[in-house]
């Protein structure tokens, strides 16, 4: 297992030090890990969030683990999606100044698990406005651990294209029983300020944890000088509470709030009044044998999730005297028992999960504009209901002193079921989803069962020289989302209907890795191939938005390199390249090739950095949904810096885009967006400097 940490020294592996990590870097996302809650030390107790990696099974070797550090977050990131840019073969859709919506080798949206302290969170814009992570208060975790492709059966279902687990850690009191930070900042050209706090107390036995965070932003011009839709106001809290009931039980709740309002999307046919979320998890663990069982854990959870969308409150974007409204909900609940049993040489690990969502979205005419919602034009999600329940077991087994093999199987079954299909909606009640659905698909199913198989096989081994080889091999099965299977939008002409009928992908993918980590020089390179039967496609025909299932493969590459050059100066750099092809061409939303190159300087308390991205020239699109050419490649520089003006007091500041150059990423808002079905490229911020300010105590 090949650990890569961001911005956080690893307490086995001095290989990833401060020295070769400067903090300026890693405190672009400026949250604490649970180091930050030990007895404070210089350079080493204001630590940000640790960006985890996982390219192999178990890990067996402390320094094998941690292969190198990667490339440290040089921005002012507020929104998860974008904070994931910074790994090598991920990237991010952008829509505006919110909803980062993430992408790892090709694959986003249903495809990804996305995990908070346990919990399952699904957006409710049909637009997806609010992708899961934009809900993730990003400043206030400790750790995202990210799984790129299928390695493991034990974090729910799908997840073909990679998980990514967001955790708060638990804080470790030493000298104090009260500890935390403050933070605020400010980033030019947006006018973006952004102020937060984090505080703990506790001891030995249990601990409550509260943070919040407040943003505000104006629109941002690119580079060419335009003003780019994406102001918002996001407000945010939470708290970790944990207690020990006994020698060998904890119990661990955790709860998030989040509050966005006047979020003006560029990539979005509306703005969203309001998007609101409540996510509430409660943790059991029993650390100590039970039967024959080692270890056993248990988790319930509830996220709420209520939007609001139109085109005339947040600015009037129609000259019409009516407008158009989207009030739409996305209630998930479930929980996972875990049960572990150690052996010799083996730990094995069975469990089930369950996961109930029902979403409910809906389109009115407003005449007057004044919040009356007075005609029902349209039922886009008609109160679907969507069930799992899976069974699952997992062994990591030691084959020889230098190898181990991981064996998982996964049964899942689903169900899903547009309840108001059949109910009138529109103008003299004649256009109902289900007609859409006969019309485009001649499907009268209202109701779809599935049985799904799922497996892993890994194998590491580790070589002389301080290399490491792994192979991964995978099934997985990726059920149809509530829009590819059931919405249906019928308005101002153009239709956007899902297929009821539509089957669940099939994922067939090998992933092959070799690392080496030789102290002051480290590399990893991965080459990686996914076949995909039944792709799930949308496509467009007279018009319309539809979906079909084709066959479609994934392929690329990826490499990283660390070379810490003397005691001060460091390189990193990151390459990757993926290719996606299907029964009808090249797949929608296949970044191009990409490298990020950083060199960095630190001397005692102070540190300098560049970062340069680089983008090619994108010849592979698909026009029914990317923007309808193709997009020119990009090289922009980046340049940050820190300084500890005493022990507890950190600055940073940092330009962006130096050269102040207008560009945009391949994968864009493109065509996700029910209200505005032609895809739109949203370029980036042109040049802006960012300053930020943290005491911590």
């Amino acid at each position: 297992m090949s650990i890569f940490h961001l911005g956080a020294n690893s307490a086995n592996n001095t290989s990833v030090s401060t020295s070769f990590v400067p903090h300026c870097l890693a405190m672009a996302i400026a949250v604490a890990s649970a180091s930050t809650w030990a007895a404070p030390a210089k350079h080493n107790h204001d630590k940000a969030i640790e960006l985890i990696e996982v390219t192999a099974e178990k890990p067996s070797d402390a320094e094998a683990q941690t292969v190198f550090s990667e490339a440290p977050v040089t921005r002012p990131t507020h929104d998860a999606g974008e904070l994931l840019r910074s790994v090598t073969g991920m990237t991010a859709l952008r829509r505006g100044g919110r909803g980062f919506d993430p992408i790892i080798r090709g694959q986003s949206q249903a495809n990804l698990n996305i995990i908070s302290n346990g919990a399952f969170n699904y957006g409710a814009c049909p637009g997806r406005m609010d992708p899961p992570s934009t809900y993730v208060g990003v400043d206030s975790f400790d750790s995202v651990q990210v799984i790129k492709g299928h390695r493991t059966v034990v974090h729910g279902s799908g997840g073909s294209g990679g998980t990514l687990l967001f955790k708060h850690l638990r804080p470790e009191f030493l000298d104090d029983n009260v500890q935390g930070h403050v933070k605020a900042g400010y980033t030019s050209n947006s006018e973006l300020s952004h102020q937060g706090l984090d505080v703990a107390a506790g001891g030995e036995q249990g601990y409550i944890r509260v943070f919040a965070a407040r943003k505000r932003s104006e629109n941002y011009e690119d580079g060419n000088g335009q003003e780019v839709a994406s102001a918002f106001d996001s407000d945010s809290w939470g708290l970790v509470t944990a207690w020990d009931i006994g020698v060998n039980d904890t119990l661990e709740l955790s709860h998030e709030d989040s509050r966005e309002g006047d979020v003006w999307y560029a990539g979005n046919g509306m703005d969203a009044v309001y998007a609101d979320s409540r996510s509430t998890s409660l943790k059991w663990t029993h650390d100590a044998a039970l039967a024959f069982i080692d270890r056993v854990e248990a988790n319930v959870y509830r996220s709420d999730v209520e939007h609001l969308m139109d085109n005339y409150t947040v600015r009037n974007r129609n000259g019409m005297p009516n407008g158009m409204a989207a009030p739409s909900s996305s209630d998930t609940w479930g929980g996972r028992f875990l049960a572990t049993i150690e052996g010799q040489n083996s730990e094995w690990r069975i469990g089930f999960d369950h996961q109930a969502n029902d979403r409910r979205a809906t389109l009115f005419m407003d005449r007057g504009k004044d919040g009356s919602l007075d005609m029902l034009v349209a039922r886009m999600w008609p109160d679907v209901e969507q069930r799992q329940w899976g069974l699952f077991s997992e062994l990591d087994y030691q084959w020889t002193e230098r190898s181990s093999l991981r064996l998982g199987l996964r049964v899942d079954d689903y169900e899903s079921s547009a309840n108001t299909a059949t109910v009138s909606t529109g103008m003299m009640g004649a256009a109902t989803p289900s007609r859409l659905y006969e019309q485009f698909y001649n499907a009268n199913s209202r109701s779809k069962n599935d049985t799904a198989i799922s497996a892993v096989l890994g194998w590491d081994v580790s070589l002389d020289n301080g290399r490491s080889f792994n192979a991964n091999l995978s099934r997985s099965v990726r059920r149809p989302d509530v829009s590819e299977q059931w919405i249906a939008r019928a308005a101002m002409g153009r239709l956007w209907v899902g297929n009821p009928d539509i089957d669940a992908e099939v994922h067939q993918q090998l992933d092959i890795s070799l690392q080496q980590n030789r102290g002051q020089f480290e590399w990893s390179a991965t080459a990686f191939y996914n076949d995909v039967d039944d792709y799930i496609e949308q496509y467009k025909q007279g018009g319309n938005s539809l979906y079909r299932n084709i066959d479609a493969e994934l392929f690329g590459t990826e490499m990283d390199v660390r070379w810490q050059m003397s005691e001060a100066f460091s390189a990193r750099a990151g390459v990757s390249y993926t290719r996606g092809k299907g029964d009808n061409g090249d797949l929608a939303q296949i970044a191009p090739l990409e490298a990020r190159i950083n060199m960095d300087y630190q001397s005692g308390d102070w540190a300098l950095g560049a970062e340069w991205i680089v983008s090619s020239r994108q010849n592979h699109f698909d026009p029914d949904v990317d923007v309808n050419e193709a997009s020119a490649g990009f090289g922009v520089v980046h340049l940050y810096g820190h300084w500890y003006i005493t022990e507890s007091l950190l600055l940073e500041a940092g330009i962006e885009n130096l050269a102040d150059k207008a560009y945009a990423y391949h994968v864009n808002s493109a065509n996700s967006d029910p209200f505005n079905p032609d895809a739109v490229r949203v370029n980036e911020p042109g040049r802006q400097s960012w300053v930020k300010l943290r005491y911590q105590f």
